[in-house]
């Protein structure tokens, strides 16, 4: 009986977010987050890519980066 209950702890759920393209797979003792999504950061337009790890809701891998848009497009503080 532990053995099912322990099983059914691991398999993941996907769920699919509607931010660019980030899916996540989340179980009761872990999840995983693969990142696709469309991001400002320090006033300019890109994307935030990656996968990140968590095991009981603690990182344990994080390789996400921001990765600017090819075109130069840099916001202003008032926008």
């Amino acid at each position: 009986m532990l053995i099912i209950i322990i099983i059914a702890m691991l398999i993941p759920m996907k769920i699919q977010y509607k931010d660019g393209g980030t899916v996540e797979y989340k179980a009761v003792l872990y999840s995983v987050y693969h990142y696709h999504a469309a991001k400002i950061q320090n006033y300019r337009e890109g994307f935030l890519t990656g996968t990140e790890i968590r095991i009981l809701n603690f990182t344990v891998y994080d390789n996400s980066e921001f990765v600017p848009d090819s075109i130069e497009h840099v916001l202003s503080p008032a926008e």
